[in-house]
Protein backbone atom coordinates (compact mmCIF):
# COMPACT_ATOMS: atom_id res chain seq x y z
CA UNK A 1 0.00 0.00 0.00
CA UNK A 2 1.33 3.50 -0.99
CA UNK A 3 2.11 6.23 2.04
CA UNK A 4 -0.24 8.61 0.42
CA UNK A 5 -3.34 6.21 0.56
CA UNK A 6 -3.35 6.96 4.35
CA UNK A 7 -3.89 10.82 4.23
CA UNK A 8 -6.30 10.88 1.02
CA UNK A 9 -9.88 11.24 0.85
CA UNK A 10 -12.07 8.28 -0.17
CA UNK A 11 -13.89 8.95 -2.93
CA UNK A 12 -17.47 8.79 -2.07
CA UNK A 13 -20.48 6.92 -4.07
CA UNK A 14 -22.91 9.67 -4.10
CA UNK A 15 -23.16 11.81 -7.50
CA UNK A 16 -21.40 15.62 -6.84
CA UNK A 17 -24.21 17.92 -6.19
CA UNK A 18 -25.26 20.66 -8.57
CA UNK A 19 -23.70 24.05 -7.33
CA UNK A 20 -26.56 26.27 -6.43
CA UNK A 21 -27.59 28.44 -8.98
CA UNK A 22 -25.72 31.77 -9.25
CA UNK A 23 -27.86 35.45 -8.31
CA UNK A 24 -27.42 37.59 -10.73
CA UNK A 25 -26.62 41.23 -9.83
CA UNK A 26 -30.16 44.12 -9.90
CA UNK A 27 -30.21 46.55 -12.48
CA UNK A 28 -29.62 49.50 -10.29
CA UNK A 29 -25.98 48.00 -9.58
CA UNK A 30 -25.10 46.86 -13.11
CA UNK A 31 -26.36 49.99 -15.40
CA UNK A 32 -24.67 52.68 -13.63
CA UNK A 33 -20.98 50.46 -14.23
CA UNK A 34 -22.02 49.61 -18.23
CA UNK A 35 -22.19 53.56 -18.31
CA UNK A 36 -19.33 54.48 -16.57
CA UNK A 37 -17.18 51.65 -18.93
CA UNK A 38 -18.22 53.61 -21.77
CA UNK A 39 -17.78 57.00 -20.87
CA UNK A 40 -14.53 56.74 -19.00
CA UNK A 41 -11.59 55.89 -20.80
CA UNK A 42 -9.30 52.70 -19.56
CA UNK A 43 -6.28 52.66 -17.67
CA UNK A 44 -3.42 52.41 -20.85
CA UNK A 45 -5.50 56.27 -22.49
CA UNK A 46 -5.56 57.46 -18.74
CA UNK A 47 -1.63 57.31 -18.28
CA UNK A 48 -1.15 58.54 -22.02
CA UNK A 49 -3.03 62.09 -21.38
CA UNK A 50 -1.23 62.16 -18.14
CA UNK A 51 1.98 61.44 -19.72
CA UNK A 52 0.93 64.15 -23.01
CA UNK A 53 0.13 66.53 -20.28
CA UNK A 54 3.41 66.15 -18.27
CA UNK A 55 5.50 66.64 -21.52
CA UNK A 56 3.48 69.69 -21.98
CA UNK A 57 4.31 71.46 -19.11
CA UNK A 58 8.18 70.53 -18.75
CA UNK A 59 8.48 71.63 -22.38
CA UNK A 60 6.49 75.24 -20.97
CA UNK A 61 9.13 74.98 -18.59
CA UNK A 62 11.82 74.66 -20.70
CA UNK A 63 10.74 77.56 -22.60
CA UNK A 64 9.96 79.98 -20.04
CA UNK A 65 13.28 79.19 -19.01
CA UNK A 66 15.15 80.13 -22.58
CA UNK A 67 13.07 83.38 -22.90
CA UNK A 68 13.88 84.23 -18.95
CA UNK A 69 17.02 83.71 -20.11
CA UNK A 70 17.39 85.79 -23.41
CA UNK A 71 15.17 88.39 -21.52
CA UNK A 72 17.81 89.13 -19.05
CA UNK A 73 20.83 89.35 -21.30
CA UNK A 74 18.65 91.69 -23.29
CA UNK A 75 18.21 93.78 -20.22
CA UNK A 76 22.00 93.69 -19.29
CA UNK A 77 23.25 94.75 -22.86
CA UNK A 78 20.58 97.97 -22.83
CA UNK A 79 22.13 98.86 -19.33
CA UNK A 80 25.47 98.65 -20.48
CA UNK A 81 24.98 100.69 -23.38
CA UNK A 82 23.39 103.53 -21.39
CA UNK A 83 26.45 102.86 -19.25
CA UNK A 84 28.81 103.66 -22.11
CA UNK A 85 26.72 106.14 -23.75
CA UNK A 86 25.03 104.74 -26.45
CA UNK A 87 20.95 105.58 -26.44
CA UNK A 88 18.72 102.22 -25.91
CA UNK A 89 16.35 101.42 -28.67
Amino acid sequence: MKLRAFWRKPASAEPLAAPPPRRLDPVWIEAPLTMLSWFLPGGAVVVGALGQFMLALVLLMVAFGVWLRLWRSRKKRRAMGQAIGRTPR
